[in-house]
């Protein structure tokens, strides 16, 4: 069940084309990855997805009551005002309530010992997880991270994804994750769109590996990418 979708979405800024003719559905419990060269428009699609951007064309159709989560590739934060990695994770229209369900999270993340730390003083993968348990906290049914692994190391990083694998069974939360890992993502993810400021190709990620334009932007690194999935998948 398709809980938000995008149809021939096109997007210009000072006339210059950054995206065209984007179309894709996300469903409830899939996790639907973007991959691409930098400035290829991956991020655009995501903020025109969250209303942040508005489109040059086309049609966006999503629920108006879902609860959604973003992860931002990052923030910048006022040196000068003080906040609290706990402060700053209450900052919500919504009430947080530090049940077991989210202290469990935190004890994951490896975050308790950070929690009475100021944000600015921490570093990039530690603002990453306190970014992405923001973005769960109050189980969205819409869930978009936009580069979320970009500063973890390998062993949150594996974390990340067993945690968003529970969240889309146990929740049925539709996730669109925007990525350049491209071995995390063959691995992880549902459905692939490779996108160029158009759509290159899109499937599961045994089909996008076979396609030329996908060959032709990543090369013997997506070769090596589906390689280690099928790996991964005999032991």
């Amino acid at each position: 069940m398709s809980v938000a979708s995008l149809k021939n979405i096109g997007l210009k800024i000072n006339g210059q084309k950054i995206i065209d003719k984007i179309s894709l559905d996300l469903n409830k419990g899939e996790i639907t990855t973007l991959i691409g060269p930098n400035g290829g428009g991956k991020t655009s699609i995501a903020r025109i997805l969250l209303g942040v951007l508005r489109p040059s064309s086309g049609l966006i159709k999503k629920d108006f009551n879902i609860k959604i989560g973003y992860m931002p590739q990052k923030i910048v934060i006022d040196k000068t005002i003080p906040l609290t990695v706990k402060d700053f994770l209450t900052l919500s229209k919504n009430k947080i309530i530090f049940d077991e369900r989210v202290t469990i999270l935190i004890e994951r993340l490896k975050l308790e010992k950070i929690l009475s730390a100021q944000i600015h003083e921490l570093s990039g993968g530690q603002i990453q997880k306190v970014l992405f348990l923001r973005s769960i906290i109050n189980k969205p049914d819409l869930l978009v991270l936009d580069e979320p692994t970009q500063y973890m190391d390998i062993s949150a990083t594996e974390e990340f994804y067993q945690i968003i694998d529970e969240i889309r069974k146990d929740q049925k939360c539709a996730i669109l994750l925007v990525s350049h890992d491209l071995h995390m993502v063959m691995q992880k993810t549902d459905f692939v769109f490779c996108v160029n400021h158009h759509i290159c190709c899109h499937g599961s990620p045994e089909s996008v590996n076979q396609h030329p334009e996908y060959l032709s932007l990543f090369g013997n690194k997506g070769s090596l990418a589906i390689y280690q999935h099928h790996h991964d998948h005999k032991h």
